[in-house]
């Protein structure tokens, strides 16, 4: 019977679809399998590489069609590196995420060269490792942050500009069924829709709130202090959340001032603290108190003391 069984690769690490007909079709959809799902194979479909298989989903049992490129012999699987304690997650793989286009958004840049921010500097080589990062992203030019008719990136952005600096800001989370686990130290593998989901800026709002200061946040309310911190090479960023729920927040970054990039004072105080975002209209540098908007129900402005 072992020889039946099968897991959804690391290919799928986003999840592979369960289809009534072996076609790809919208209306053929039943469910997502989530990376590391067992299913047994019943049979070949007409098809290649098209499975027919059964699977257990939540309790009950239920049978479709997957494609086989996706699954690999139940021995044969790797699972992710478990998690023992709340500590930061993301998700990894071998496939490029690089800032030329939008496959696995959920997934941390693997990118050759990427610019990294070394802790152990001084303030003046921290801040200038942060404007070479944002310079290295490119947000105004590079297709994984640019908007859709539908859809904004900020908080990729922001994700992107936090992982490769070393401060965590979190582009999936654990899950409340694995935050439990964690806190009574059973280990929990980040699996993607499964044991960890996406955040979006209304949930990085929340996130930062309750679980920021565990990971180095402190919130601070003086616009002066914020660009300082960021000029003496520390992260910052400003997040926001959107009166309605369903409706996007919005997050950015506080980032060093340059010799020809500089936040607004009145005589020596910041009025306006320089920032780098994605949205509706991406920038690498701007000055707008943008959350003091009538959209947004409320907004905070954090430090990263690492």
């Amino acid at each position: 019977m072992s020889q039946l069984l099968f897991r959804v690769s690391d290919k799928a690490s986003q999840g592979l679809n369960l289809r009534s007909q072996p076609v790809v079709k919208d209306n053929t959809k039943k469910a997502v399998l989530p990376m590391g799902h067992r299913v047994t194979k019943k049979a070949e479909a007409p098809v290649a590489p098209w499975w027919e298989v059964s699977t257990t989903i939540e309790g009950t049992d239920v049978e479709g069609f997957v494609s086989s490129a996706f699954l690999v012999p139940e021995t044969a699987f790797v699972p992710p590196l478990p998690h023992s304690s709340l500590s930061p997650v993301h998700l990894s793989t071998n496939k490029p995420v690089v800032r030329a286009n939008k496959d696995r958004m959920a997934f941390a840049l693997n990118e050759p060269g990427q610019k990294t921010r070394d802790k152990t500097g001084s303030g003046e080589e921290k801040a200038a490792q942060l404007t070479a990062i944002v310079n290295w992203l490119g947000v105004e030019k590079n297709n994984r942050y640019a908007p859709t008719p539908s859809q904004t990136f900020c908080n990729i952005y922001a994700y992107d500009y936090c992982f490769l600096a070393g401060a965590y800001l979190p582009r999936v989370w654990w899950s409340a069924t694995s935050l439990d686990k964690l806190g009574r130290n059973i280990e929990v593998a980040p699996i993607f829709a499964q044991t960890v989901n996406e955040l979006n800026a209304n949930s990085l709002f929340n996130w930062l709130k309750e679980f920021g200061p565990t990971f180095g946040w402190t919130r601070t309310f003086d616009f002066t202090q914020m660009q300082n911190a960021a000029n003496d090479g520390l992260v910052v960023v400003v997040c926001a959340q959107n009166k309605v729920p369903n409706r996007s927040g919005h997050i950015t970054a506080i980032v060093p001032e340059t010799d020809v990039k500089k936040a607004k004072r009145t005589g020596t105080a910041v009025a306006e603290p320089l920032q780098s975002q994605a949205g509706r209209n991406n920038q690498a540098y701007f000055t707008r108190n943008w959350w003091t908007a009538p959209t947004f129900r409320d907004f905070g402005f954090w430090i990263n003391a690492s």
